[in-house]
């Protein structure tokens, strides 16, 4: 019985000791706070091909109705 409560005892004493030191000895690390986010929405790309559709599909009809008025006038 007595070396029952011998190994309970230091079974016991194991087990407490191991979580006493579980965090080690070094000293704590405190972080600073991170700084706000700022989120800044980044300027729409400018894009000429905005501009150059219309003046092509524009030129392309002035050679279309010029074009057709060729063919009227040689019949």
């Amino acid at each position: 019985m007595r070396l029952t409560k011998l190994a309970l005892a230091a079974v016991l004493g194991a087990t407490l000791a191991s979580q006493a030191v579980a965090g080690g000895f070094a000293p704590v690390v405190v972080e600073p706070a991170p700084a706000p986010v700022v989120v800044t929405e980044p300027e729409a790309p400018r894009s000429t091909f905005g501009i150059l559709l219309p003046l092509a599909l524009l030129g392309g009809l002035v050679a279309l109705a010029v074009a057709n008025e060729d063919e009227d006038s040689e019949s």
